[in-house]
């Protein structure tokens, strides 16, 4: 058996602060991962930061939807939870086929979140 491999991953904010998340990684992420580092010759670190936020986009994304399918949310809310604009927000939805369930009320909510 191999020894178990851990990843730091450090995220430089506007202050210089960082912050690290260590994981276990399997032996087939490990594999992946290196794969990717060869193909785009880039470091793991930096690898790592990038498909973390994609898959955090990602994920962040599909919640929204869900809770803004479900009616739970509005569609402002579900952009703001989705960290992205109403606009966008509009764009995801109509791509995934889903009708925009909007009440007047809604519409002006919405309205003024775009203008902030």
């Amino acid at each position: 058996m191999t020894s178990p491999t851990t990843f730091k991953l450090t995220n430089y904010n506007y202050v210089n602060m960082h912050r690290t998340i260590s994981i276990r990684p399997t032996d087939e992420l490990v594999r992946k991962l290196e794969k990717l580092g060869r193909i785009e010759q880039k470091e793991r670190s930096a690898l790592l930061r990038r498909i973390l936020l994609t898959g955090l986009e990602e994920e962040l994304k599909k919640h929204a939807l869900a809770l803004y399918h479900e009616r739970k949310v509005s569609l402002a809310k579900a952009a703001e939870l989705a960290d992205i604009s109403v606009r966008e927000m509009m764009d995801l939805i109509k791509g995934k086929g889903l009708s925009l369930h909007i009440t007047s009320d809604e519409l002006r909510e919405d309205f003024e979140a775009a203008l902030r």
